[in-house]
């Protein structure tokens, strides 16, 4: 769980979607999808007519055919972000594999928060390589990571002190709002809607929980004549 992230927040996270009935199988991944289910890399098989593919910490697809050294995926840097053995070449974000120097031998998560300082980091380096200013190297001790699962629920570890919970929801809503560029009050009034008042009269495009089933949802539908 949460692969790239502190583990001591994997847990917590584990617990809350198995409280809700969620099925998760750890190092498993799907291996085939039918018009009428899914086979899994264990070698079970899940009938259904609904799938969800949710990917979302794998590195772009353009890595691949450019042909240059990857970990996992991502093209290999070093601390200034360049890309070693071809000169003028810089990668940064999701697609980097940038050592972090806070933790030897490991490379940075695929987190805004790093893409975000590494886009910096990065221009500032290549005004270097033309002549302007000194290259620095890329590094970023993180102060915690916020995951929020919805509903009151939401694991964290401001400082590294592992919370989950409630308290953990209060610190990752005022991280993200904190985020935010713009808009905060409207964002913050929106949040103390939706929790002191019942789901919205008019809301297009979600069904409330109670309203239909994925057992129901994945029933073929009933024709008559």
């Amino acid at each position: 769980m949460l692969p790239g992230l502190s583990e001591r927040l994997a847990g917590p996270a584990l617990k809350v979607l198995r409280n809700r009935g969620v099925d998760v199988r750890l190092e498993t991944s799907v291996s085939k999808v039918t018009a009428t289910s899914v086979s899994l890399t264990d070698g079970s098989e899940i009938p259904t007519r609904t799938v969800a593919w949710c990917v979302g910490v794998r590195p772009d697809p353009l890595v691949e055919p450019l042909g240059l050294p990857t970990t996992k995926g991502r093209l290999n840097t070093d601390e200034f972000l360049a890309v070693p053995g071809f000169p003028d070449v810089w990668a940064a974000g999701d697609v980097a594999a940038v050592p972090d120097l806070t933790r030897p031998g490991e490379i940075t998560a695929m987190t805004a928060q790093h893409a975000q300082r590494q886009g910096v980091a990065l221009a500032h380096n290549i005004a270097a390589a033309f002549g302007r200013g000194t290259a620095k190297a890329y590094k970023h001790s993180d102060l915690g990571f916020v995951v929020d699962l919805a509903g009151l629920q939401a694991v964290a570890d401001p400082l590294h002190i592992p919370l989950s919970g409630f308290p953990a929801k209060v610190v990752a809503r005022g991280y993200h709002l904190l985020a935010l560029p713009a808009n905060r009050l409207r964002v913050a009034t929106s949040w103390l809607t939706d929790l002191l008042a019942r789901r919205q009269l008019v809301h297009f495009g979600v069904i409330p929980e109670s309203g239909v089933s994925l057992a129901e949802a994945d029933e073929r539908p009933t024709v008559t004549s």
